[in-house]
């Protein structure tokens, strides 16, 4: 399965809830991939701390090198020797992330209960990936800031439930995520919060309710209806970008017959 975890917003928890999902599929001894598609490398660089720190888990993190072809090969090494796949992508690199959009099979989207995302430029982008993945599932999953004594941040309007509503077959995840205070010590020592001493214990649920729901969205079948639509969107949409680009053109040839007013 290819989970790719898209954010180009910094504050929903992008990196380490890719990370996480990586060190929870290591922990059933399965072959798993971390690919970091992100301008910052925030995985490699995480990879890097955790050499050094000696961590036991087995993760192979690779970069944006090359990634395009590996991922969209089914052939490719990658894709044959790792069954379990978790891509972290920001949006940065274009090629990769689209690449990533084509071959995932669960889109996770972490919104902050705090920042508003670009929820038009998102949808056009996801309804985009459709013609090419018409198969997408899609998971909007909420990151709530958390108090230090233990309460989560209420807000009357949760832009993750606002997003869910308007990308067609996307499903709010019943599993909020946490931004907790040992978050930033964790992902600094190169350690996910299944390896960390002592252990969050709600924080591990979290990442293993997280990855229940991304396995049953994956085994549930797509709603063919709002799919379909979602794809004629998308449709509707290149076509009226070419005709804008074909107006655009057609206004800057020269008219047979016109005379400029300036001569």
């Amino acid at each position: 399965m290819i989970i790719t975890i898209f954010s180009e917003d910094e504050f929903a928890k992008r990196s380490i809830i890719a990370l996480n999902l990586a060190a929870h599929c290591a922990q059933s001894q399965r072959r798993v991939l971390l690919a970091d598609a992100t301008s910052l490398q925030y995985a490699l660089g995480w990879n890097t701390r955790r050499r050094a720190a000696g961590a036991k888990q087995k993760i192979t993190v690779r970069g944006s090198v090359d990634l395009e072809s590996d991922l969209e090969n089914p052939a490719s090494y990658y894709r044959v020797h790792y069954p379990e796949t978790v891509v972290d992508a920001d949006g940065s690199d274009a090629r990769n992330t689209n690449a990533a959009l084509v071959v995932t099979d669960v889109l996770v989207i972490p919104v902050h209960s705090r920042q508003d995302c670009n929820r038009q430029a998102l949808i056009e982008r996801i309804e985009a990936a459709r013609l090419f993945n018409p198969a997408l599932r899609i998971l909007v999953v909420e990151v709530q800031s958390i108090s230090a004594f233990g309460a989560g941040a209420n807000t009357e309007t949760s832009p993750a439930q606002a997003l869910a509503k308007e990308i067609l077959t996307a499903t709010l995840a019943e599993t909020v995520i946490h931004e907790w205070i040992d978050d930033r010590r964790i992902f600094d020592r190169g350690l996910s919060v299944f390896e960390a001493s002592p252990r969050n214990e709600r924080a591990v649920a979290e990442i293993e309710d997280l990855y229940l729901e991304i396995a049953q969205a994956r085994s549930q079948p797509v709603e063919q209806a709002a799919n379909s639509l979602a794809i004629l969107h998308a449709l509707q949409r290149r076509t009226q970008e070419k005709e804008l680009c074909h107006v655009g053109i057609d206004v800057l040839q020269p008219q047979p017959g016109r005379i400029d007013s300036a001569g």
